[in-house]
């Protein structure tokens, strides 16, 4: 395939259901080249500004994802974003008003980030304009998130911090939605999290903080090691001297220790269209 000339187009659909982990449940998902992207005239785009350890194992930027025809459906998806987004966003609108997203999903990034305010602002729009369908992201824009989302979401959507990312710090998961990628399945639940493996909207209806097992990519597990990306990500944190004072689980893991509380508790948030 020319990817040159199969980029100057613009995409007939934006949203796909072709993961079929995420179609089983009926998601549909919007993707953007993972971590950065080299645009036809010759700029670098950093579509995941705050990512940290999570780069160097990403599952986006491995196999199926460096296919030629997805790495081309991924990066007009953005080239649309960035040159006509006024087009891209009534375009999504136009999408949307399709009777097949009625009681659907839509993972906003199965790639990518909101990498700008002007972007994460457009899809509050397109959320808000489609309240027959439910939205949710994974993301690492924990500053952009508390900034444009957290004082306001909209109803039908739901936003879940995951650790790896050079903004980790902020978190809380008394305050935050939290996930993390844990070596094996094993040790999801040893560590009071929740695991997230037979749907991946648990992540976004099921009890908080969230777990899910690396990707079965060799090499990838190699370099993570027996690590969380939340705690690989403090030892970066530490060695720079950024890392914060205590464990993001420190205080919860203590008050589950005091009670006697085997059980984990989940941010409140907005009803599945499903629950209608």
């Amino acid at each position: 395939m020319n990817e040159a000339l199969d980029l100057s187009s613009r995409p007939r659909r934006l949203l796909s259901n072709s993961n079929r982990n995420l179609a089983r449940d009926k998601i549909w998902s919007w993707a953007i080249p993972a971590y950065e992207a080299r645009l036809p005239d010759g700029r670098t785009v950093r579509t995941c500004p705050s990512a940290g350890v999570c780069a160097e194992v990403c599952y986006a930027r491995n196999g199926s994802y460096n296919y030629p025809n997805v790495r081309s459906a991924h990066l007009r998806n953005l080239l649309f974003v960035l040159e006509d987004p006024a087009g891209w966003e009534a375009a999504m609108m136009a999408e949307l008003a399709a009777p097949r997203f009625v009681g659907s999903y839509v993972r906003v990034h199965d790639a990518g980030d909101y990498f700008s305010d002007p972007y994460a602002l457009a899809w509050l729009r397109i959320m808000r304009a489609n309240p027959q369908t439910f939205f949710y992201s994974y993301t690492k824009e924990v500053r952009r998130y508390e900034r444009l989302v957290e004082p306001d979401p909209p109803p039908n959507s739901r936003w879940i911090c995951s650790l790896g990312g050079t903004q980790d710090e902020r978190l809380d998961v008394e305050r935050h939605r939290v996930a993390d990628v844990f070596a094996a399945e094993r040790d999801i639940e040893r560590a009071g999290f929740h695991s997230q493996r037979e749907s991946d909207l648990l992540a976004a209806f099921g009890p908080a903080p969230v777990g899910m097992a690396a990707n079965s990519i060799r090499h990838f597990q190699k370099r993570q090691g027996n690590r969380t990306f939340g705690e690989w990500q403090r030892e970066v944190d530490v060695s720079r001297g950024k890392a914060r004072s205590q464990p993001l689980l420190s205080r919860r893991s203590q008050t589950r220790s005091d009670s006697g509380d085997a059980g984990s508790s989940s941010s409140s948030g907005p009803e599945s269209p499903q629950d209608h």
